[in-house]
């Protein structure tokens, strides 16, 4: 206790050593981050925190000395913030835009005789707007229609609502089965987002944002520029939400809080329906929330029908004709808009509520590529039923971080599956094929 005593007084009244500190920590985080990214990720992100609870030391330290009356130390711990600060902006762009090969696959050779399939191609035309399903159908048509200035709306989510009251568990497996809605954990939170259908596939962009841009790369359609986000927060929380974010109660009906971004009118709202939270992002040109006002539409009219008769028979009804697919379980890769990074689409069917989730490994050293994140950027609870040729949907966008661009190696992907019973974990399926991974 003495030794820590004698340590922190040393450390508080010193006017160099919070600084020196903070800064070991940037080095090594900078050093972690060269030598091998993501492959020192745990211990990167450590080193990250404590740079940051080390800046936060210095203050401490300049505070201490001031109120001591040792003016020249406090004045250097001062002084010594924005040395840090440019250390940062430094050892940041040397990190993102200094030597992005990590050597992971300069030696690996794909064993002979190996059986594997490669990538499909992205898939990208001018017809990619084409065959949308009716929610899509109806928030295109609200961009048609010129705006007015009202920006107000009424939060109506109430069959949604009582959904979460009454039926939880029946709300969560449609929700699971049906392949516009991607039911996942992000950062703790169990969320549902809109998944669009591109090119008569759903597809799950990042963060599940869609644009003009997703839907009509070429702009052959004529769409306006647009960009909208709709999630679920199963727990009650919403995916993200900020000081200009506007709260609304089920059945309000109030003006949203609109911002200039860019020349885009920008918005977000989030509807308290406990024990639900309902967000919706919209970004386009016109004050009036066109994009919003038809989710909700489109949303209370799904639920409603679904309210209607709460039961597994009905909510099967509702799903649609391309839910559920006969036949064997399938992973099926198809490369995206950078090498490294795919869409996944698997069809699968557990048997029981649970969620399905990525591993891969190198064939021939076995080694684990892009662990945790690839856990979490595939997590997915999907549907399920006790036939096992119906097989249910799970799309999403991963990053292999191991390995450059045109340095191709084999990968064994296996599809795992995380009973909500609490049973261990199973391996459903694997698939080996040759990838690339991701260069900074």
């Amino acid at each position: 206790m003495r030794f820590l005593r004698r340590l922190a007084t040393r450390y508080f009244g010193s006017g160099w050593i919070p600084a020196a500190l903070a800064l070991v920590f940037l080095l090594a985080t900078a050093g972690l981050e060269i030598a091998g990214p993501y492959r020192f990720a745990a211990l990167s992100s450590f080193f990250a925190y404590a740079f940051t609870v080390a800046l936060l030391g210095i203050l401490a330290a300049a505070l201490w000395n001031f109120i001591r009356k040792r003016w020249l130390k406090g004045f250097l711990n001062l002084l010594a913030l924005p040395v840090c600060g440019v250390a940062l902006v430094v050892v940041s762009f040397v990190t993102m835009f200094g030597v992005s090969e990590d050597g992971f696959a300069d030696h690996l050779i794909i064993p002979p005789g190996l059986e594997y399939a490669e990538p499909l191609p992205r898939d990208i035309s001018p017809t990619a707007a084409a065959d949308p399903d009716n929610f899509q159908r109806e928030l295109l048509a609200a961009l048609e229609t010129p705006g007015e200035d009202d920006t107000r709306i009424t939060a109506d989510v109430s069959s949604l609502q009582q959904l979460g009251r009454e039926k939880p568990d029946l709300l969560r497996r449609y929700l699971a089965s049906h392949p516009a809605w991607r039911v996942y954990v992000d950062k703790g939170k169990r969320l549902a987002t809109r998944r669009w259908k591109i090119g008569g596939r759903w597809q799950w962009t990042l963060h599940g944002y869609y644009t003009r841009h997703t839907l009509d790369p070429f702009k052959a359609t004529g769409l306006p520029e647009f960009q909208t986000r709709g999630t679920l927060g199963l727990d009650g929380k919403p995916f993200y939400e900020n000081a200009e974010t506007t709260h609304f109660k089920t059945g309000d009906s109030a003006a949203l809080s609109i911002r200039a971004d860019g020349s885009a009118d920008t918005s977000q709202c989030v509807i308290s329906a406990d024990p639900l939270a309902v967000e919706i992002f919209e970004q386009r040109d016109g004050q009036e929330r066109r994009i919003t006002k038809a989710t909700l539409a489109q949303w209370e009219k799904e639920f409603a029908a679904l309210l209607a008769n709460p039961s597994w028979e009905n909510a099967r009804e509702l799903l649609p004709a391309d839910a559920i697919t006969s036949g064997e379980p399938t992973l099926e890769l198809r490369q995206s808009f950078q090498g490294g990074i795919y869409d996944v689409t698997i069809r699968a069917n557990p048997g029981e509520p649970g969620r399905i989730y990525l591993q891969a490994f190198e064939v021939t050293k076995g080694a684990p590529l892009s662990s945790r994140r690839l856990e979490d950027a595939s997590g997915e609870w999907i549907g399920w039923s006790d036939e096992p040729a119906e097989q249910f949907l799970s799309n999403s966008q991963i990053t292999i971080y191991e390995g450059d661009w045109d340095q191709h190696y084999a990968a064994r992907f296996e599809v795992w599956f995380a009973p909500d019973s609490g049973s261990p974990p199973r391996k459903l399926l694997e698939r080996v094929y040759k990838i690339e991974g991701w260069m900074r």
